[in-house]
């Protein structure tokens, strides 16, 4: 992947240091203090040239996944050692094309960045650590699939290039089609159909070595009302079509959190995509167990319903009644495996 064009313009609008130096407001512009950090605004023009004594420049090319923007960026820098203390934190409003300069003392071997992270330079303020980044947390109130939060980590100093992911998992429906041959019912349509994900992992800690879902959205069966507080309700659920037969192509995304269970273990749930339709008056379901979920991949789905499904999103559907050939990709569409169930 080339590297982003170098402009002339960039916008280095927050520093937070360690280093504890008060600059005048002439050099810096207005400053204020802040539990142990210092906080300084810094024009473009002064800040690559113009930096802290014990302080040095780092050249950082931002590479977002796949068709992401990059919408803010925060950079925390962390020195070495076994305490992984703090060193600087930087606040960018935008990131003209790909390159920002940011500032960190020598010690600094570690930057953490994030681009769209809804709280701004306030959650950054009780940082003390590497270790205190646990707590951290993203929200899927806060997605937007088009342009998801974006973390990466990389080596501090001198210039780098860091690529920034997503923490969301994407499962792409790409096609679905009944066939309900050699069924008392062959030939008929499913009617009122959409699909929804449910045990969609809602929140999670992208730096906890902990991998397991905080919190549930649509546990067992869908919640309109949860699900209706999300910015973007359509993450997780889409009217497919008002009559289902032959196959239809909707390529249509879903989005959560990641999930390392398949449902193979008691009480861990999978997050499974449900398709809901009626059937002669009747609203059936056909919950599809997905495998493991991880962040920055996508779970290409093509299903084929091949009888009556369930009449409760939460009980797994009869062998038999549904089909799946799932391929799992890299958030960029390449492709990683192929998996046949059934």
């Amino acid at each position: 992947m080339p590297k982003g064009r170098i402009l002339l313009y960039y916008s280095l609008e927050h520093v937070f240091s360690r280093i504890g130096r008060r600059l005048s407001v002439a050099q810096r512009g207005a400053l204020w203090h802040l539990p142990a950090f210092f906080l300084a605004a810094c024009t473009p023009q002064n800040a690559p040239d113009d930096i802290v004594p014990g302080m040095r420049k780092a050249q950082i090319y931002i590479l977002p996944a796949g068709k992401a923007t990059v919408n803010g960026l925060d950079l925390l820098f962390f020195q070495d050692g076994p305490l992984f203390l703090l060193d600087a934190y930087q606040h960018f409003d935008a990131v003209q094309g790909n390159r920002v300069t940011a500032a960190a003392s020598s010690a600094a071997r570690t930057v953490v960045a994030l681009s769209g992270y809804p709280a701004g330079p306030s959650a950054w303020s009780g940082i003390r650590s590497y270790d205190s980044l646990a707590d951290v947390r993203f929200r899927l109130e806060d997605e937007d699939p088009d342009s998801p939060i974006l973390s990466g980590t990389g080596e501090a100093g001198g210039t780098r290039t860091m690529v920034l992911r997503p923490m969301l998992s994407r499962i792409l429906l790409r096609s679905i089609a009944c066939d309900f041959s050699g069924r008392a019912y062959a030939g008929e349509r499913l009617a009122d159909v959409r699909a929804y994900l449910t045990y969609a992992s809602r929140e999670c800690r992208p730096f906890s070595p902990e991998d397991i879902p905080v919190s549930w959205l649509n546990a067992g069966h869908l919640d309109e009302t949860e699900t209706a507080t999300l910015s973007h309700p359509e993450i997780v659920l889409a009217d497919l079509a008002s009559s289902l037969g032959g196959r239809i192509y909707p390529s249509r995304p879903f989005h959560c959190y990641p999930n390392p269970s398949d449902g193979s273990e008691f009480g861990r749930p999978a997050t499974r995509l449900v398709i809901e339709g009626k059937l002669r008056g009747t609203t059936y379901y056909y919950p599809i167990d997905l495998p493991g979920l991880e962040a920055d991949k996508q779970y290409r789905l093509d299903v084929t319903l091949t009888r009556a499904g369930t009449t409760d999103p939460d009980t797994p559907a009869a062998t038999g009644s549904v089909s799946v050939e799932s391929r799992i990709l890299d958030w960029d569409g390449r492709e990683l495996d192929t998996v046949h169930y059934r």
